[in-house]
């Protein structure tokens, strides 16, 4: 593949005034200063490629820098292409298998024509006993290993070859790799068996959680120390902007109770927070009863949730969140059109576009049923 010639295409078309009249109003929302609107919507002003851009599969990424380069760079041309408001971005992408790696999980790709990330192998029991034991003795796993070097080398890969395009060095976004959430690696690592280990195993289930815990962040403290433009006050994720250094993606938490995940799951979440001076959680699905928790969380700046309609928005969510002066980034444009109708003040709290279900594009109808 010749990358050159996308990253020219991109190059081209990128207008520094409107990247930057972006970036701006960005920082204006984070900061909590668009109370004159009821939700921030941006946009561009639409610039089409020339070039012909082909899609492709995440198994030909896997191994190829420039072609995961590529696949990023769709989602950036497209944006372009459209007039779409999303931050152009980048991250390593090989999956939700990071961390699990460095404990020692398999990672695997998928069939190719699923055009799906690969997943984690989880451990045995044992294993998991074994990796307790060793960090009860003050072993730890190893952050570089498995897949940890190789995503820090690609995003290296990235920065170098971005420096010969000067506009998209400074616009094209080199984010937080996909490091999940305490919840969810657990529940990769573990197995399904996990939901009942919470019950049957709860000692070595929390001590377990610790050392998850800890690894995501002397993960994350390495990748800023690699990568010092991903330090400070805000963080980008995806093509949104928040306050704070950091993004847990908690999506296996939808599966338990409310009181479950501030039993076992609150403080770890409050942990990496506290490390990195805030951010955001991410769930899919639904997940208004885990709400309440998270809005009690120190440092809790934004929500990017992907499916309004499986989540009692009027009752539980913006009560927990936009009312508590916590944003909610990415809604889906449905929601906000259902709030336009019902004259909903959404207080300029609510960021509009992108970040649907991974697996899914944003329909063009509300899913609820109702008129959009």
């Amino acid at each position: 593949m010749n990358i050159h010639k996308y990253l020219e295409d991109l190059e081209n078309r990128l207008d520094d005034q409107q990247e930057e009249r972006l970036l701006a109003d960005y920082y204006r929302f984070a900061d909590r200063k668009m109370k004159d609107v009821s939700y921030f919507k941006p946009e561009r002003v639409p610039a089409p490629s020339k070039v012909e851009w082909e899609p492709v599969y995440f198994n030909d990424t896997f191994e190829d820098y420039d072609m995961m380069l590529y696949k990023q760079l769709l989602r950036a041309n497209d944006q372009l292409s459209t007039g779409g408001g999303e931050l152009l971005s980048f991250r390593s992408n090989f999956g939700i298998g990071l961390i699990p790696s460095m404990l020692g999980c398999e990672v695997r790709l998928l069939p190719r024509e699923q055009d799906a990330l690969p997943g984690a192998i989880h451990l045995e029991w044992d294993q998991i006993l074994k990796i307790n034991e060793d960090f009860r003795n003050g072993i730890k796993p190893d952050v570089r290993s498995g897949l940890g070097q190789k995503t820090i080398d690609a995003a290296h890969y990235v920065d170098e070859l971005l420096k010969g395009y000067p506009k998209l060095h400074k616009y094209l976004h080199i984010y937080q790799p996909d490091t999940q959430g305490p919840c969810s690696l657990v529940e990769a690592i573990v197995g399904s068996d996990f939901y009942l280990m919470l019950l049957e195993e709860e000692d070595e289930i929390n001590d377990f959680i610790e050392v998850v815990t800890d690894t995501f962040i002397r993960y994350m403290q390495l990748w800023k120390e690699e990568f010092p433009f991903c330090r400070g006050e805000y963080a980008w994720d995806y093509g949104l902007l928040y306050k704070g250094g950091i993004m847990i993606r908690e999506d296996a938490c939808t599966n338990i109770s409310g009181s479950m995940y501030e039993e076992f799951f609150q403080e770890a979440d409050q942990k990496i927070l506290d490390a990195f001076g805030g951010g955001a959680a991410h769930f899919c699905g639904h997940g208004d009863h885990l709400l309440k928790a998270f809005s009690e969380l120190k440092g809790l700046t934004a929500i990017n949730m992907s499916q309004p309609d499986m989540n009692d928005m009027d009752g539980i969510v913006y009560p927990n969140t936009i009312e508590k002066d916590i944003q909610i980034i990415g809604m889906p444009k449905f929601e906000a059109r259902r709030c336009d109708r019902k004259g909903i003040d959404l207080k300029g709290m609510v960021h509009v576009g992108i970040c649907v279900a991974a697996w899914m594009g944003e329909p063009e109808t509300d899913p609820r049923g109702e008129d959009c």
